[in-house]
């Protein structure tokens, strides 16, 4: 008994502590101060939901104060392939915990990530019964990824469709989902549909219901040729095409906000057509796998050959892939976007292409004159095309701050970028600030790849200086 009154004792001490007014010390310090524990709950609980969910289940331990709030606080469940790996465990082990989780957990839920957990038929049970459960009632983000573009998704998914702020879906089929033209997805602001199955008449509906979508990925979309796209809210569209037979058109009727068309992939699609975007900033990624693109009135063919009756103002940073790379071609794309500020060039190396021209004083760019501040050229090889291309930008950008050079293989040493200093005429160029960078050119694809490409708040989304996870050549 003497143990049980001594144990309640101490607990009461220490919880005393945890919520005692802080004490000055001679230093004018404070001691025994938990600012955190201070918070409301509401405040901790949204601090917790953020955190991954193995140290969220943690938080218990830190404090009395704290005991109640994982159960409190809206649920992050994430189980990715790094928890995979750190803990050696399988699919069954993985099944286990999300069951106790969410048996556990009261709701409501904020993320849900079952990415590395592919829906297979041997789990279609399982993740519909997840799907039911109360602890995802309010559900805000979801991600989950089938195991090929034939998985059926269970029906149940449709039922957090009134609060989800983000999906991401992949390996699925959605032509199988009965999508009614009256469904709404009124708080949805990011859609990523990668490797999937779906109608075009479906799609169309999908987008429809998205009343405040933001950002639409497109990646390896099956089953689908044509694909329009109609939007009063759409701010960032970026579209992969990995096979000739998935989509081959793009065409965006209307879309006042869009600000960023961005288009990977090997195979296209091998048509776009911008007819009204009338605020687009960023656009790429050009390549001559296009056999046609236009926006207004400017069509391109192949990246080749090119017509216009009047420019585009709006577009602020433009990402072309060039075969040579060809001076005249991206010199013709400049005129045609006059007030262009930020040029990447991802370029294919062709020997024989000579890239001699004259700037013409008598009929100026005004991309160079007055706007193109900074140049990132991929896969320099210091050739004689290359330089060509890369000096007509060093003697003609007149208000140029920063050149880079993403440099192949191991030639990047000192004595190498010496004669390119010589070559490229870097002490006659024709901004007096411009500054002139070579690194080793170690992804070669990263133009591509970006983790940021959808974040609004990034203003250039291949600037990879703004994340030490992406800063390679940027």
């Amino acid at each position: 008994m003497d143990n049980v009154v001594a144990s309640l004792s101490k607990k009461r001490r220490r919880d005393k502590l945890e919520l005692q007014e802080p004490s000055a010390n001679k230093d004018g310090g404070y001691e025994n101060f938990d600012l955190i524990s201070r918070l409301p709950d509401e405040i901790l609980g949204s601090i917790i939901s953020l955190l991954p969910t193995k140290e969220a289940a943690r938080i218990p331990i830190l404090s009395s104060r704290w005991r109640h709030l994982w159960r409190s606080a809206p649920l992050n469940l994430v189980i990715d392939y790094n928890l995979l790996l750190k803990r050696s465990w399988k699919e069954r082990d993985c099944t286990a915990i999300i069951s106790k989780i969410l048996a556990a957990h009261p709701g409501p839920a904020r993320h849900l990530s079952l990415r590395s957990i592919c829906l297979h038929n041997n789990l279609y049970a399982r993740f519909d019964g997840w799907f039911r459960s109360p602890a995802l009632n309010g559900l805000e983000e979801l991600d989950f990824y089938g195991r090929n573009s034939q998985s059926l998704v269970p029906p149940s998914v449709v039922r957090f469709v009134p609060t989800l702020r983000l999906a991401s879906i992949g390996g699925c089929d959605l032509s199988r989902i009965d999508i009614a033209p009256t469904l709404l997805l009124p708080q949805l602001k990011q859609l990523k549909l990668y490797d999937i199955a779906i109608s075009e008449l479906a799609l169309h509906r999908l987008l429809f219901g998205c009343t405040v979508l933001e950002s639409l990925d497109l990646q390896s979309i099956h089953g689908i040729r044509i694909v329009r796209i109609v939007s009063l809210t759409l701010r960032s569209i970026v579209v992969y095409v990995h096979n000739q037979a998935d989509m081959v058109e793009l065409i965006i009727e209307y879309a006042p906000c869009l600000e960023r068309l961005i288009q990977l992939g090997k195979e296209g699609p091998r048509t776009s057509r911008v007819i009204a975007a009338p605020k687009l900033a960023v656009l790429g990624y050009l390549t001559p796998r296009i056999s046609e693109f236009e926006l207004g009135t400017i069509i391109a063919k192949e990246i080749i050959s090119i017509s216009l009756t009047t420019s585009v103002r709006t577009v602020r940073i433009l990402v072309l892939d060039s075969i040579g790379p060809n001076l005249d071609v991206v010199v013709g794309f400049l005129r045609y976007f006059p007030c262009i500020e930020k040029l990447y060039i991802q370029s294919h190396l062709r020997m024989g292409m000579k890239n001699v021209r004259q700037y013409d004083t008598l009929d100026p760019i005004e991309c160079l004159e007055l706007h193109l501040r900074a140049i990132v050229l991929k896969t320099y090889e210091g050739k004689r095309p290359d330089v060509n291309f890369a000096k007509f930008f060093v003697l003609n950008a007149k208000v140029l701050e920063v050149m880079k050079f993403g440099v192949c293989g191991n030639t990047c040493n000192e004595k190498w970028m010496a004669n390119q200093h010589r070559r490229l005429q870097l002490d006659n160029k024709a901004s007096r600030d411009a500054q002139f960078e070579f690194r080793r050119d170690y992804d070669s694809y990263s133009f591509q790849y970006n983790k940021h490409i959808h974040d609004m708040w990034v203003l250039d989304p291949f600037d990879r200086s703004l994340c030490k996870c992406c800063q390679l050549v940027s």
